[in-house]
């Protein structure tokens, strides 16, 4: 259980933190595979996800190779994944805590690696943007983490102001965090993350949990 009654400001990571990204790659593999059937009436969506299954280094070279697709399609299919409006949503604890926290009127902010267009997209799709103060994407601000520059620019709004940072990554989420004295909770997500985790992550938040349901407000 972790309360963020201790903590003035709220800064949020966005994948496998406020929704989870296995279904953000399911969205991007539907979509792709419904362009597919468009162009050359093949069904690949089932072969996207047997790749995804097997784990598959290129998912979409072993997509194409498999059913006799030219090579070239490859980098189109990149950019359609990467620009594609996600069918995605927010957990219902996630909004539950989103919504209280503006109701205390408690700042939040957001800080997410990866590409802008890709990253408003999910955005967007999840009707979160108004709930944050500031949104800090990576290749926005020109700086992913565990580079600090994103959390320095929060910390310098709040100097006099207890912050906590809520993510899901043990490897690059939490190092500034801990750096400049915020608090910081891990979202566990065992059972549909994109990312595994691996080793000894216990020790890189203040607590881990298994999802919203466990945060009091």
């Amino acid at each position: 259980m972790a309360n963020l009654k201790n903590y003035d400001v709220v800064v949020f990571d966005l994948d496998d933190t406020l929704y989870s990204e296995m279904d953000y790659v399911i969205s991007g593999y539907r979509y792709l595979s419904e362009l597919i059937a468009k162009l050359y009436s093949k069904d690949t969506y089932q072969t996207f996800i047997e790749a995804l299954e097997k784990d598959e280094p290129d998912v979409f070279s072993y997509v194409l190779a498999e059913h006799k697709l030219p090579s070239l399609l490859k980098e189109h299919l990149i950019l359609a994944y990467r620009y594609h409006s996600p069918d995605i949503k927010l957990n219902e604890s996630v909004l539950t805590t989103l919504k209280e926290l503006r109701l205390r009127n408690v700042p939040m902010y957001l800080i997410t690696d990866g590409r802008g267009i890709t990253q408003r997209l999910k955005i967007s799709a999840l009707r979160i943007n108004d709930f944050f103060e500031s949104i800090f994407i990576s290749e926005e601000v020109g700086a992913g983490k565990p580079k600090p520059d994103s959390f320095i620019a929060i910390q310098n709004k709040h100097p006099k102001k207890s912050i906590v940072y809520i993510a899901d990554n043990p490897k690059k989420d939490f190092i500034v965090p801990k750096q400049l004295g915020w608090g910081s909770i891990g979202v566990l997500n065992m059972h549909n993350r994109v990312h595994s985790l691996i080793g000894d992550y216990q020790d890189k938040a203040d607590c881990w949990l298994e999802s919203f349901k466990e945060i009091k407000i």
